[in-house]
């Protein structure tokens, strides 16, 4: 087996509609974890807090967007859990990613119901189920990324390896 990215990998990574939107997934999803990471490293190394810790590109950390954002996510694992079933990696990715996209659900709910934007969503602190955990919403979806975008990376590395063998 030919684990290395080389041509053949390369080739297998756009060759076909499948694996050219698994390789965009993972590459927009590896962007959006960045944004995060930006957002930590403002929040707990530099001290920022508020409209001041909104990540590298602010203007787009909103409800909507964040909604969208995962609601795209969920729609894209989907279409690849159809072409890549057998990949349980990609459930893996999948659930845990329809979790977050209900998190954002709630969010939306309260934000439209409110006019305000920052609600806990469920389990972060002051959220739905049981008050939430004691981290705060910022922290617990970098945490969601995080595992969401591994997730995606590794069905993705699965993927690739049972198209090179």
């Amino acid at each position: 087996m030919n684990a290395t990215w080389g041509r053949p990998a390369a080739r297998v990574a756009t060759g076909t509609v499948g694996m050219a939107v698994f390789t965009f997934l993972l590459l927009a999803q590896t962007g959006h974890l960045l944004e995060h990471v930006a957002q930590m490293v403002q929040i707990h190394a530099l001290g920022l807090t508020g409209s001041d810790a909104r990540g590298v590109i602010g203007q787009l950390d909103i409800e909507w967007v964040h909604f969208a954002w995962n609601a795209a996510v969920v729609v894209l694992l989907g279409i690849l859990l159809f072409h890549f079933r057998s990949n349980g990696w990609l459930v893996a990715a999948g659930v845990f990613a329809a979790w977050h996209l209900v998190e954002h659900d709630v969010i939306m709910l309260s934000f439209l119901a409110t006019g305000i934007p920052g609600s806990p969503g469920l389990l972060a602190a002051g959220g739905s189920i049981g008050g939430g955990l004691p981290i705060s919403r910022p922290d617990l979806h970098f945490l969601y990324n995080v595992v969401e975008t591994a997730l995606i990376a590794v069905a993705y590395r699965s993927q690739l390896r049972l198209a090179l063998d």
